[in-house]
């Protein structure tokens, strides 16, 4: 795993915000090339690859990570590395957020020759995750279409399967099991299912591929006190690879998407909450403020407007935060 540590470092030095990520993209590229049969740049500028294991014959995993970093991720900032194998940063962000998974999955990459896999490795490093998923949304879906698994990793902590997120599910049931199922096979059965945060996978779901999205091991993402373990990414590698592993004796049982599942219930079908499809039609939204208590990012996500600090998030109807800014706008 020291290959690991050194590519994140690499990419933790590289400074690319959303919107700015072709040095990300340009020390990936050379990489994939080496690893996985075809490299394409998407006319957004996502990187992409595709790779075909032993006869082929078999499920298609897509793995994805973003290459963007919120602009708390400073320039000038220095890495500080523990002997214990934690990463922080001097001053501002760290910026594992998602460079983490990317190294992790660049990892799983190489160890795919020590697995026994018949089928499809697909990789989509996607732009602007940060400011609502926008690189992945303009993926051509026909890429990913016989995609049976796609495994985003891009989520804080270490045990985290996230299957749904803000009442949308991710994933079947099975598919919930299924991974749960894998963690003990590799003996961390405290990896568990939950309901997470926006990520690229609420893109993927949405075109009816069975996702995930897994801990990647950074904590306090978009603050100063943002770190990331090695020991917990070094978990996440094996949990991907006996995933892929096993998958093929499965992943013909995972089903479609639902509306909801065990772990995540839908509000949309339950009266629990207002779509406004129409609400801001045609409008992109986007506002950041720094703050004592960490910086403020408010962003759009289909029909909704999500703000987020540090690890917290809030979910709004358009006409809610509509109606929200009239009401502060008069008070002012």
């Amino acid at each position: 795993m020291k290959k690991m540590k050194k590519q994140l470092i690499n990419l933790l030095n590289i400074h690319a915000t959303s919107g700015n990520e072709a040095p990300v993209r340009k020390y990936l590229k050379p990489i994939l090339t080496n690893l996985m049969d075809v490299v394409k740049v998407d006319s957004y500028g996502n990187l992409l690859a595709e790779k075909k294991c032993g006869n082929g014959n078999g499920a298609t995993v897509l793995l994805s990570a973003h290459m963007d970093t919120v602009k708390a991720v400073l320039a000038d900032r220095k890495l500080i590395i523990t002997e214990d194998g934690i990463i922080m940063s001097n001053k501002g962000a760290l910026g594992a957020d998602d460079r983490a998974g990317i190294a992790i999955i660049l990892t799983v990459l190489r160890n795919l020759n020590k697995l026994n896999f018949n089928g499809t490795i697909k990789v989509a490093f996607s732009r602007e995750e940060e400011i609502g998923c926008v690189g992945a949304s303009k993926i051509d879906p026909n890429w990913y279409k016989d995609v049976d698994l796609a495994i985003v990793v891009d989520r804080r902590g270490n045990r985290d399967i996230v299957v749904g997120c803000c009442g949308m599910a991710f994933c079947s049931d099975s598919v919930g099991y299924f991974m749960e199922d894998v963690a003990k096979l590799v003996d961390m059965p405290d990896w568990k299912c939950v309901e997470g945060g926006i990520s690229d996978a609420m893109v993927f779901a949405e075109h009816g591929i069975n996702s995930i999205n897994l801990s990647a091991g950074y904590m306090n993402e978009h603050t100063v006190n943002e770190y990331v373990s090695l020991k917990d990414m070094r978990n996440t590698v094996r949990l991907i690879l006996q995933t892929i592993a096993v998958i093929n004796q499965f992943y013909k049982t995972f089903g479609l998407v639902p509306n909801e599942n065990k772990w995540v219930k839908s509000w949309y079908y339950k009266g629990y909450y207002n779509y406004y499809e129409d609400s801001f039609e045609g409008e992109y939204v986007w506002a950041e403020e720094a703050d004592l208590n960490g910086d403020v990012y408010i962003y759009d996500v289909g029909a909704d407007i999500v703000i987020q600090q540090g690890n917290h998030e809030i979910i709004l109807s358009r006409e809610t935060m509509k109606s929200l800014i009239k009401q502060l706008s008069g008070a002012i």
